[in-house]
């Protein structure tokens, strides 16, 4: 028992650790869109955000939006809120790895899960990722604790979980399948009653919030470039879910096993078939079923090889020892607080050196992270004036990607928005991730600067922020001229 509470405390304290590491780093476009969403004056306007694609599950944004109204705008407000999910995914996965493993078992895939790389990054960005892993392990600790003990008392909690769930994490439908099924070898009566709330729940959220914010541009980005399925790792995953899932069916009432196998297999075969993106990042929900499901098999073959129970638990504590250090100092030696684009600390440099007469010039993929950070800052930037080429997906209204950014566009878009007879200072500021201009195929930065070259404009220096690029540039008078 004391060795299960150092556990929790260690696997939770080290989590929250990690989430407040970098809690001050500043968002990026597609962290600062969602937050600038949450910000919006109204539901509707979070909801259907005008200026992007919402495909954030609504208890997410709703959760955000409290945090907001009651401790304000701020980077570490907004990063708070998946911080605390990520404390109910390490809970909640423990819980129900207790209920299905030994507290040895239990632990080394927590671990697994809690201080894989991939899951920090997300349990601490401002994106609806790391609450999937919530929902899911959430919705496995009331399923096996339903399972048992198949009382009504636990089936309405049951409900109630797997309904906030859905509201919380839109792939938390991979799961339903399955857990209809176990519930229906329990009680059929409640695995339809389960199968009728769970039908209009889905029809309400794909009515009222995944239809209005689709497209086909958006799917055509998530499918476009999906990881390679076929992987030793994916490969290896496939043949041991082929393993298990023969053993779950060979043993009678091993309903456990067939509940955490079915996500699995559903998830691999829509990745398969073009239903579903295959990225590390969309695949994170599915991970606590997969390493239960290691862990039963493993603890199965320890008691079929009769290997000597405290030598057993005493190589699976230390295992998870091992991965828990590793994942926190991989996370302090490699400095992963560093931010993917460094928002805050340019608009803050702006703040302080754009003169009453200068322009600022924002490119149309920094627009969302200008407009968040100008408002946490207070600062109006009047003098700002937005680029409309080069966007990323999935802006609503903009088409996005290859071919929406050309040299044409972009000298008709900065002929209407700069003034005929502008002289003065223009700071030009626009994103230096490479993959974003290999995305546009055309580097909006650089024919920027050769707008202005060629007009007599001059540039003073060259500022550097992470991925991010300013640039002032001082005009002679009337050298910012029509094209003709």
């Amino acid at each position: 028992m004391l060795t299960g509470r150092l556990a929790t405390v260690a696997l939770l304290a080290l989590t929250l650790v990690l989430g407040l590491y970098g809690i001050e780093r500043s968002l990026w476009l597609d962290e600062a869109w969602v937050a600038n969403s949450v910000n919006e004056p109204t539901l509707g306007g979070m909801f259907y955000y005008p200026n992007w694609l919402q495909t954030s599950p609504a208890l997410f944004l709703l959760l955000s939006r409290i945090a907001v109204r009651i401790f304000g705008l701020s980077t570490v407000v907004l990063r708070s809120v998946p911080l605390f999910l990520s404390l109910v995914a390490v809970w909640a996965m423990l819980a129900a790895a207790r209920r299905i493993v030994s507290p040895p078992f239990a632990a080394l895939a927590t671990a697994t899960l809690a201080f894989n790389p991939t899951v920090v990054e997300y349990f601490r960005s401002f994106k609806q990722y790391g609450g999937e892993v919530a929902a899911t392990s959430l919705v496995l600790w009331a399923a096996v604790t339903y399972l048992k003990q198949p009382e009504r008392k636990q089936f309405y909690v049951l409900l109630a979980v797997v309904v906030a769930a859905m509201t919380l994490s839109y792939p938390t439908a991979f799961l339903l399948p399955g857990l209809i099924l176990v519930v229906a070898l329990v009680n059929r009566a409640r695995a339809i009653t389960l199968a009728g709330i769970m039908g209009v729940v889905l029809a309400v959220l794909y009515g009222v919030f995944v239809r209005p914010n689709y497209t086909p541009a958006l799917r055509a980005y998530w499918m476009g470039d999906p990881q390679t399925l076929l992987t030793p790792a994916i490969i290896a995953a496939g043949l041991f879910c082929i393993v298990a899932g023969a053993r779950a069916i060979a043993r009678p009432r091993n309903w456990i096993a067939i509940l955490l196998l079915f996500p699995c297999v559903l998830l691999f075969a829509s990745e398969a078939f073009g239903w579903y993106p295959a990225s590390p990042r969309t695949q994170l929900f599915v991970r606590p079923c997969f390493l239960l499901l290691v862990a039963m098999n493993v603890e199965d073959l320890a008691t079929y090889a009769k290997w000597r129970r405290g030598v057993v638990d005493a190589v699976v504590i230390g295992a998870a020892a091992v991965v828990m250090f590793l994942g926190v100092r991989k996370q302090f030696h490699e400095g992963r607080f560093q931010p993917e684009e460094d928002m805050s600390g340019a608009v803050r440099y702006l703040r302080k050196n754009v003169g009453p007469d200068d322009l600022v010039l924002v490119h149309a993929s920094l627009r969302e992270g200008f407009l968040l950070y100008t408002a946490i800052q207070g600062w109006s930037a009047k003098p700002a004036i937005y680029g409309d080429t080069g966007w990323p997906c999935c802006a609503r209204g903009r088409a996005p990607g290859p071919d929406t950014s050309t040299p044409e566009k972009i000298r008709h878009d900065l002929d209407s928005k700069i003034p005929h007879d502008y002289h003065g200072r223009i700071w030009l500021f626009y994103t230096n991730r490479p993959f974003h201009w290999q995305y546009v195929r055309v580097d909006d930065s650089k024919l920027w600067q050769n707008y202005f070259w060629i007009r007599n404009c001059r540039p003073e220096l060259y500022i550097r922020f992470a991925n991010l690029g300013l640039t002032p540039m001082t005009c002679s008078a009337l050298s910012v001229h029509k094209s003709p």
